[in-house]
C-alpha cells in the first residue's frame, strides 16, 4: 500500500516540471511576438482658482491635415462641456504664420475654448481636461508608427517657435536583432493664447502631451520605442494674449526591430500578407 500511494505524488511532481519547463521555454522564447502601438494624448487646463473671462487658443497635433492623436481623429465633439465653449480655428486673431515646422505646409490647428467663468474641479482642480488611451494590436511589425522621424508622417502639434527638426543618427547595437538611435530631444516652444482675468494668487497651468509608443515581447523581456511631443505653461494672475509654452520634442527612443535579422526575417514572412 504504501509503494502505491507514493505514484500519485510522483505524477503531481512530474506534471509540475513539464508546467514549468513549458512555460520557461514561453518566457525565454526569443521570437518577437505581442506587437502593438500606444497612444497617450492629454490636453488640461488647471487651476487653483476661478478664471473669469476666459479665451484659449490651444495648438492641437495633427497628421496630413487631420487633427489626430495616434489613431484617433479629433473631432469638436471629443471637447465639447457645458461648462465652456469650444471650436477648431486654424487662424486666431495676431498668430503669427512663422509659427510652424520648416518642411511642413500643414497649417497648425488650434482648440479655441471660451467662457464667461470656469471654476476649479474639486477633486483636481482642472477646469478643462482631456485624455485619451489607446493600445492598437498590430498583425505585423510593419505596422509599427514611425517613432523616429515622426515629423511628416505621425501626429505631431505643428505649431512650434523657431522649432528646426533633427533626424536620429543610428548606434551600434550589442543585440543583433535591435537597432538603436542617438534619441533626440530638442527643447521647443509653442505658443497659445491665454486671455483670463483671475485673482493675483491664482495659479494656472496648461499642459499637452502626445506620446506614442511601440511594443514587442521577445525572451521574457518588454520592448519599446517612442516619439513624445509635449508643451507646458504656468502663471499666475491675469493672463493678456499670446504666451509661450515651453516642451520638449524627443524622437528615436528605445530599441527597434532589425527587419533583416533573421529573428524578425521570420516574422515577417509569418505575418505576411496574401
Amino acid at each position: 500500500m504504501g509503494e502505491i500511494s507514493c505514484y500519485p505524488a510522483i505524477c503531481i511532481v512530474l506534471i509540475c516540471t513539464v508546467i514549468l519547463i513549458t512555460a520557461a521555454g514561453c518566457i525565454f522564447d526569443p521570437t518577437p511576438r505581442s506587437f502593438s502601438t500606444n497612444t497617450d494624448y492629454k490636453l488640461q487646463i488647471l487651476s487653483t482658482e476661478p478664471l473669469y473671462n476666459v479665451t484659449f487658443y490651444l495648438p492641437l497635433p495633427q497628421k496630413n491635415g487631420v487633427p489626430m492623436a495616434g489613431p484617433l481623429v479629433l473631432t469638436e465633439n471629443y471637447f465639447a462641456s457645458e461648462n465652456y465653449s469650444s471650436e477648431f480655428v486654424r487662424f486666431p486673431p495676431g498668430a503669427d504664420p512663422d509659427w510652424r515646422v520648416p518642411g511642413i505646409d500643414t497649417e497648425p490647428l488650434y482648440l479655441k475654448v471660451t467662457a464667461d467663468r470656469l471654476y476649479p474641479n474639486e477633486t483636481f482642480g482642472a477646469q478643462f481636461f482631456f485624455f485619451y488611451e489607446n493600445k492598437t494590436v498590430l498583425a505585423s511589425p510593419l505596422d509599427y508608427a514611425d517613432t523616429v522621424t515622426p515629423i511628416g508622417n505621425e501626429s505631431v502639434i505643428l505649431q512650434k517657435v523657431n522649432f528646426s527638426p533633427k533626424t536620429p543618427a543610428l548606434v551600434s547595437s550589442k543585440d543583433p536583432t535591435l537597432v538603436r538611435y542617438h534619441s533626440v530631444v530638442i527643447k521647443q516652444k509653442t505658443a497659445i493664447y491665454a486671455n483670463y482675468s483671475a485673482s493675483p494668487t491664482a495659479w494656472v497651468n496648461v499642459y499637452s502631451q502626445d506620446l506614442i509608443m511601440n511594443r514587442w515581447e521577445a525572451g521574457g523581456q518588454q520592448r519599446q520605442n517612442e516619439y513624445a511631443d509635449t508643451y507646458i505653461w504656468f502663471n499666475t494672475g491675469n493672463a493678456n494674449g499670446w504666451q509661450y509654452a515651453n516642451g520638449f520634442f524627443s524622437s528615436g527612443s528605445g530599441p527597434y526591430p532589425n527587419l533583416s535579422s533573421p529573428a524578425w526575417q521570420d516574422v515577417l514572412n509569418a505575418t505576411a500578407r496574401p
